[in-house]
């Protein structure tokens, strides 16, 4: 594999030199028209990369990957933007579906944790106490938790894909790079629409938007999103899980005050209610037995069995293993019924005073999040609240998270204006968390008792940055640089009780007791070169730096496990090239890179205490190339395609072994230096196709089909053929027939038509039981539009 994707880099930088320029007929773009948190009010730039009226050359995509208002083909790092009319027309209605037109990323979940991965990084730790290290950003605010990633997308003016660490501008948890969502601020003119949708599954989903222009100096826009449908998944217990019913509202203003100051303020609250996906994984994939002993083994052979219960169903070598599981990855035996329930108010405003030499800009954000929720502790259908043994081996229970997040963040930049051989923007940043989550296990035996946890943490991170550019060589050659000082620091408090067996009467008097405040600071940096022989082409090359901190385990009041765990780090190389052909009918944009990873945070399951615990105990490096090819052949027809080649592995890393313990039950350690990182594809690659029929009455037909298709891949560190993804191909493909006034629209749509079962993510729990969720099956429905 990796003489392949040397290769194929090899072929792509040679692509690279040998991009033939051509004119660019694109609009252009005041770089300092505007940057992260402004109006399109005040500067009304494209947001998407939509045809000028269908026909002709590409039209610019904008993008504020930098802090400020560029054009996409200017911005010299590898980034997607996805605008509103391909988010509509793709059915991007959750962060999920980014990856369907973006290069190199591959999305795990499980309920409504999001497990993103980029560039052979992914987020893996998803507890209070740990942080994602994909940032995700709604309306330039960061959001902390990763259930935040699951909040609806509707009446979104686009979203950034921004692969590699952003370390210098964006800062805290971007380690693997960013998802950046901009809404629609409001406009000048005035707007309405509707969309409706219905399908299978009982799928009922709605979203509406209303712009009204009260001044010229005054904005106001407000959009609204319900969502609801049945679960897909069955337990054998005759329940549904997987269900959805979620709502969420929007409102913002934009004010002019004078010529010179603008202000922009939004708001919103998100509430979802579902059957959840449980903790680790609605289902149980099987555990790796050794034949030869009937003992669990990590090198073992997969069987279909939940190790968790015990009924004589299934012998090994005259070992009872445990008892069957269904292969149907939309099938479980749990008998308890989780839920899962989320709701955030958000609010955010900035102003921005116009300088002249430059732009002054402040932006203030507030979030208060609420995720409660619980699972099936056994995943077997032994009845709770009933008191058993699981056939003698384990204790039936449930488990259940409450956890409550207030985050507030202010940012002031200063950013020059207009374009010139000097561009700088220079800022600070200020970070408050507060979390308390409570956490319950509850067994329903008598020997075994429950426990409970209470996590506070406090989190205060304080950043400065700066980043410029000089043109050495006016409009052809500049040199770039960047630098980001980073202070931040976790005050914890985490208390564990015990409590009788079957019961929530936790007893304060045996509380056992943690708590520290460590600091990490880390100074990362970006510098690079960029060539531009013409407006149609650019080459650029760049090294950059990122980290994510470290933090305290919520199980360390326990002295087996350890107290804290240490940042990890990344440096990153990119060469890429952004290339306008066809006289504007084709963009081109190609990256190649190299990230070396060390300290990466991983989960370990203490087998001594059956507690889990976070642990710095590795390194890895990734590799690969990355293309995205948007064309416009002919008026009407597009053709978009995306390409990305990974070969990420472990380099250094050993850790306890889940399967095997010694004789006096202390951990052995097991080698995984040379193990491909989890969520990482050798190939990945994307096909959306559309055409804009335009019919004698004015009407329009537009077909469409979209792509997704990708090499096998592992889904734990262990690589084992229980959690491993075959290759496979997801198909999705839409019918919409628009008025000749473009006000109204009827759509039929189907996704996931090819029926693959996609593994979104696999965990090795208790009883080394392998738990897993999968992506959604097959969709098909009805969409009709309105809009004035």
């Amino acid at each position: 594999m990796t003489k392949r994707v040397a290769s194929s880099i090899s072929l792509t930088i040679l692509a690279m030199a040998l991009a033939t320029p051509a004119t660019a007929q694109t609009a252009p773009v005041d770089a300092a028209a505007g940057s992260a948190g402004q109006s399109p009010a005040a500067a009304d730039t494209p947001a998407s990369g939509a045809t000028e009226s269908g026909t002709g050359a590409l039209g610019d995509i904008v993008v504020t990957a930098q802090r400020r208002t560029e054009r996409l083909q200017d911005v010299p790092l590898s980034v997607t933007a996805i605008g509103a009319d391909d988010l509509n027309r793709v059915r991007i209605t959750d962060a999920s579906r980014l990856q369907l037109l973006s290069p190199g990323l591959t999305w795990g979940q499980q309920g409504s944790d999001s497990f993103p991965a980029i560039r052979g990084v992914r987020t893996q730790l998803v507890s209070a106490q740990s942080d994602p290290v994909i940032g995700f950003y709604l309306d330039g605010i960061y959001q902390s938790r990763t259930q935040q990633q699951s909040i609806p997308l509707f009446d979104v003016a686009r979203v950034e894909v921004q692969r590699g660490p952003q370390g210098t501008l964006y800062g805290r948890n971007t380690f693997g790079g960013n998802l950046s969502v901009t809404t629609n601020a409001p406009t000048k003119r005035f707007e309405a629409g509707v969309n409706g949708t219905i399908g299978n599954y009982d799928l009922y989903q709605f979203d509406s938007y209303l712009n009204l222009p009260v001044s010229d100096a005054v904005q106001l826009r407000v959009a609204a999103y319900h969502s609801q449908h049945d679960g897909y998944v069955r337990s054998t217990q005759g329940f549904r899980l997987l269900d959805e019913d979620q709502t969420a509202l929007r409102g913002s203003i934009a004010i002019a005050l004078t010529p010179d100051i603008q202000i922009d303020a939004r708001g919103g609250y998100w509430k979802r209610d579902n059957t959840g996906g449980g903790a680790y994984g609605y289902r149980v994939g099987g555990t790796l037995i050794n034949p030869a002993t009937g003992l669990r083994s990590i090198s073992g052979r997969p069987y279909a069995v939940n190790p968790s219960a015990r009924n004589g169903s299934n012998i090994v070598n005259g070992v009872d293993i445990g008892v069957s599981v269904s292969d149907d990855p939309y099938t479980n035996s749990w008998d308890y019924k989780p839920f899962e329930q989320l709701d955030q108010a958000y609010g955010s405003g900035s102003i921005a005073f116009d300088l002249g030499f430059a732009t002054l800009r402040s932006i203030t954000g507030y979030t208060d999040f609420h995720a409660y929720r619980s699972a099936d502790l056994d995943q077997t259908n032994i009845v709770f609240p009933a008191a058993g043994t699981s056939g003698g081996f384990a204790a039936a229970g449930l488990q259940a998270a409450n956890t409550y997040t207030t985050s507030v963040t202010q940012e002031v930049q200063l950013a020059s204006a207009g374009s010139s051989r000097f561009e700088w923007i220079v800022g600070g940043y200020y970070f408050h968390d507060k979390i308390t989550e409570y956490y319950q296990q509850v067994y329903t035996t008598s020997a075994t008792r429950g426990t409970q946890s209470r996590t506070d943490i406090n989190t205060k991170a304080y950043a400065a940055y700066g980043q410029a550019s000089f043109a050495i060589v006016p409009d052809t050659l500049k040199i770039i640089g960047g630098v980001r000082y980073s202070d931040e620091s976790k005050a914890y408090v985490i208390t564990n009780f015990t409590a009788p067996a079957g019961t929530f009467d936790f007893d304060t008097r045996t509380a056992a007791r943690a708590d520290g405040e460590p600091t990490f600071n880390k100074v990362t940096w970006k510098g690079g070169v960029e060539y531009t022989p013409s407006r149609a082409m650019m080459l650029y090359g760049t090294v950059s730096t990122g980290f994510s901190s470290g933090g305290i385990n919520n199980n360390s009041s326990n002295a087996a496990i350890p107290f804290s765990y240490a940042p990890q780090t990344v440096t990153a190389y990119e060469i890429g090239s952004k290339n306008t052909l066809m006289n504007g009918r084709m963009i081109l944009n190609l990256s190649a890179f190299y990230n070396d990873y060390k300290d990466l945070q991983i989960t370990i399951l203490d087998q001594r205490t059956n507690l889990s615990y976070y642990a710095s105990a590795g390194a890895a490096r990734s590799y690969g190339a990355e293309v995205e090819l948007r064309t416009l052949p002919v008026d009407g027809l597009h053709i978009d395609l995306t390409g990305a080649l990974l070969d990420a592995q472990f380099t250094a890393y050993t850790r306890p072994n889940p399967f095997y313990t010694a004789a006096n039950g202390d951990p052995v350690t097991v080698d995984l230096a040379g193990k491909d990182v989890p969520m990482s594809p050798t190939f990945k690659g994307t096909a959306s196709v559309y055409y804009d029929l335009d019919l004698a009455d004015g009407a329009r037909i537009t077909p469409a089909l979209n792509m997704l298709y990708s090499t096998a891949y592992y889904s734990t560190d262990y690589n084992t053929a229980i959690d491993r993804q075959r290759s496979y191909a997801l198909l999705d493909a839409n019918l919409r027939w628009t008025a000749a006034s473009t006000k109204v629209y009827v759509e039929a749509f189907g996704t996931n038509l090819t029926k693959h079962a996609v593994l979104y993510s696999s965990t090795v729990g208790n009883n080394q039981r392998i738990q897993q969720s999968y992506g959604p099956p097959r969709v098909y429905g009805l969409r009709l539009g309105l809009r004035y």
